[in-house]
């Protein structure tokens, strides 16, 4: 039952009248993966009143590229063919392959078929396409996990695709007609939708697009640059569906294509947050939002309802504290450390435990420091607790009703303002009488 390569120079048309029957595939393209062969000569050969997708001893098959022709006898494989060409089908012969270079577990399969034996008269044809079969849709029904280092969190991604598969050999061929192929004499041709529809087979793709992905993730791939790793996502995909696929159903992904990646609600809110945290830590960042909020407040102080002055006071005491917070923005811990104690010195407070030692630090000098109406000692123009002015020293004299005035009259009484009655020595000694009280001398 095996075959011979019949002449190359035999043409379609002469087929029909040298041979009994002669079987070709009608038709395959990439939608189809199956095809169960067909006569060509219907009316013109022995077999006409037979099954017209049988073959009888002595008939001609034709195999043409990228298919794999194989004859079925009783349900088993009798014959493999991968080579274009022509064969007659000789039941007096051995099985025959013509695939190249295959595996031993292929050639098992042919075993029990032996030279001298006694097969049926009659026997199927059928191909299965190895070109690649492409547009097989896939999609997310469910949000897919996946860790993004950048964000250092783990999201949930929809997308959807296409992928391709391929059956790539004989061996391939063979697995795949033994445990996916229809069988029985009602079997007919399948397309790559029909196979593909199982609800199995699009679970396992799934599983393997996870695993896939979580092999993306160690390499420091964000969710949005997904779609330029794909040759990354193929590899990945081939190896999750090695077993599965390639070596039990001899299906092999060759191409994955995936559309754009999105996030599902959660994941848009979770970053959405992320992104204004990691906003908000960036040091120059919050100086300029702390600039920015300061310069508001001084538009608002000036036109502040109890007075630009008491606006002013105000703004001197959050300028006092926007600089202590600005000054910490973006710096190491112990750079903010220093400033504290620094800050503490200048205040006369002992810094705390914990801060920098204060060892050396001191008050401001009495004479160059004065103490404001909240109780806080400061050595500049300003009280740093609260942003109160340090009062002008009073100037003029000060009238028996308590204004301190500095003309002749008091502005609110009218007082005059008294005569000075001591004098001042050329020795320097002040003096109330006529004579020097130190030196002697009179009053000039």
């Amino acid at each position: 039952m095996g075959l011979i390569k019949a002449a190359t120079g035999a043409v379609t048309g002469q087929l029909a009248d040298q041979w009994k029957e002669a079987m070709a595939c009608p038709r395959m393209d990439n939608t189809v993966i199956l095809r169960r062969g067909e006569r060509m000569n219907q009316g013109k050969g022995s077999n006409t009143k037979g099954n017209p997708d049988l073959i009888t001893n002595g008939s001609v098959i034709l195999v043409e590229e990228n298919t794999c022709m194989m004859t079925i006898d009783n349900g088993k494989i009798t014959n493999i063919v991968t080579e274009p060409g022509s064969y007659t089908l000789d039941n007096s012969s051995a099985p025959s392959i013509f695939a190249g270079q295959i595996l031993d577990t292929l050639k098992d399969t042919l075993k029990r078929f032996t030279f001298g034996g006694t097969p049926s008269t009659q026997q199927r044809v059928i191909y299965i396409n190895l070109m690649p079969l492409p547009g097989i849709p896939f999609g997310t029904p469910t949000p897919v996990p996946y860790f993004d280092r950048h964000y250092n969190t783990s999201i949930d991604l929809r997308f959807h695709g296409t992928f391709e598969i391929q059956i790539p050999d004989a061996e391939a061929a063979v697995l795949f007609y033994q445990n996916v192929a229809e069988k029985g004499q009602q079997s007919g041709d399948m397309t790559v939708d029909e196979v593909f529809k199982s609800e199995q087979y699009k679970r396992e793709f799934m599983q393997a697009m996870k695993k896939s992905l979580a092999m993306l993730s160690p390499k420091g791939i964000m969710y949005s640059q997904l779609s330029a790793y794909l040759d990354d996502l193929t590899h990945e995909a081939q190896e999750a569906t090695k077993v599965t696929w390639r070596e039990q159903r001899g299906l092999a992904i060759i191409n994955v294509a995936i559309g754009p990646v999105t996030l599902s609600d959660e994941s848009k809110a979770l970053l959405g947050d992320r992104l204004k945290a990691d906003t908000m830590l960036g040091g120059d960042v919050q100086r300029a939002m702390m600039a920015g909020s300061l310069a508001r407040g001084i538009e608002a102080a000036g036109g502040n309802q109890g007075g630009a002055m008491m606006g002013f006071m105000g703004m001197n005491m959050a300028q006092q504290m926007g600089g202590n917070i600005l000054g910490g923005m973006g710096q190491a811990p112990d750079t903010m450390q220093a400033q504290q104690a620094s800050q503490a010195g200048m205040a006369g407070v002992q810094p705390t435990a914990g801060s920098v030692a204060s060892a050396g630090s001191a008050p401001a000098p009495a004479g160059d420091s004065w103490t404001c109406a909240c109780g806080a000692v400061n050595p500049g123009k300003f009280c740093q607790e609260c942003g109160g002015q340090k009062p002008e020293a009073p100037a003029g004299w000060l009238c028996a009703c308590g204004v301190n005035n500095t003309g002749k009259f008091c502005q609110e009484c009218g007082g005059q303002k008294p005569e000075e009655s001591g004098w001042t020595c050329e020795c320097g000694a002040s003096n109330e009488g006529k004579f020097c009280a130190e030196c002697g001398k009179g009053r000039g």
